[in-house]
């Protein structure tokens, strides 16, 4: 049996990176799972979906805007029918907002990046939380970033709702552990499609052409490099490269966190980039 077994998980953001890590780590421990993204729910259904399924785990695919209040208690209702109850949630959602400086971005571009990666950590834990309340277990994991401990030029929104997740994480924390539920966040390392959004918007606004194919292709000579090690930036001097952790990195943690074991574990913001940026 896995060390997940008998558990219900609710993961946001299911389709690519780290949140589909996660959810299909999770099944493989036992969890039955509810994913969810903006995708069509036929096309999550026919990917992750089917990949759990075919593993023999259990799965509810969910098309949600996850900072929309009524979907999410939707979505929250509809896992509880289906299974019962809900043990674990996993908020993975996040967009990377504008790359811009303050003075150019509209309120909406603040305003929406604020509400994807903020506003919906509060709708989800605030979903699930009277299920947890009641029988006085839980476990809420949250996706916060390395920006969330550190500026990142031209990236305000992204970076303050990211910092805004680790204070979301620590408060709620100290409010529901005498229900015996925890509360922590992941800094994970990137996972290759997040990367290449990010490469993109920044050539952008340096005005400058981007490739993605050679961003690709050097961004996997990079993962290969004998030459990479833990803590590369450290040892750059010397001639290595960065080995950065990627989105199984991020799920093993997830998965210890949602497990018996981390049961005094709360209030943490956990670095799984490979010891890189901090």
């Amino acid at each position: 049996m896995g060390v997940l077994a008998g558990k219900v998980a609710i993961v946001t953001g299911a389709a690519r990176g780290h949140a589909e890590a996660v959810a299909k780590r999770f099944a493989k421990e036992g969890a039955s799972l509810a994913i969810c993204d903006m995708v069509e729910v036929k096309e999550l259904e026919e990917t992750v979906g089917a990949a759990i399924k075919n593993a023999g785990g259990e799965v509810i695919c969910f098309q949600t805007d996850v900072s929309n209040e009524q979907a999410v208690r939707e979505m929250v209702d509809a896992t509880l029918d289906r299974y019962g109850t809900i043990d674990i949630l996993v908020n993975v959602v996040g967009i990377i907002g504008p790359t811009k400086d303050v003075w150019q971005m509209s309120y909406t571009e603040w305003r929406r990046t604020l509400e994807v990666n903020l506003d919906s950590v509060f709708l989800c834990s605030r979903a699930v939380l009277p299920t947890m309340i009641e029988k006085k277990s839980g476990r809420i994991i949250n996706f916060s970033s390395a920006t969330g401990k550190q500026p990142l030029s031209h990236r305000a929104p992204y970076a303050t709702s990211k910092m805004g997740v680790i204070g979301f994480t620590r408060t709620l924390a100290a409010d529901v552990g005498r229900y015996n539920i925890t509360v922590n966040a992941i800094c994970p390392g990137m996972h290759e499609d997040r990367s290449v959004e990010m490469a993109r918007a920044r050539a952008e606004y340096m005005g400058k052409p981007f490739d993605e194919a050679v961003f690709r292709e050097r961004y996997d000579a990079q993962r290969k490099n004998e030459r990479a090690v833990l803590a590369g930036r450290w040892c750059a001097d010397e001639g290595y490269t960065d080995r950065g952790s990627g989105t199984e990195d991020a799920a093993a943690v997830a998965l210890f966190l949602a497990s018996e074991e981390a049961g005094t574990m709360t209030g943490q913001d956990i670095n799984t980039g490979g010891g890189c940026m901090w």
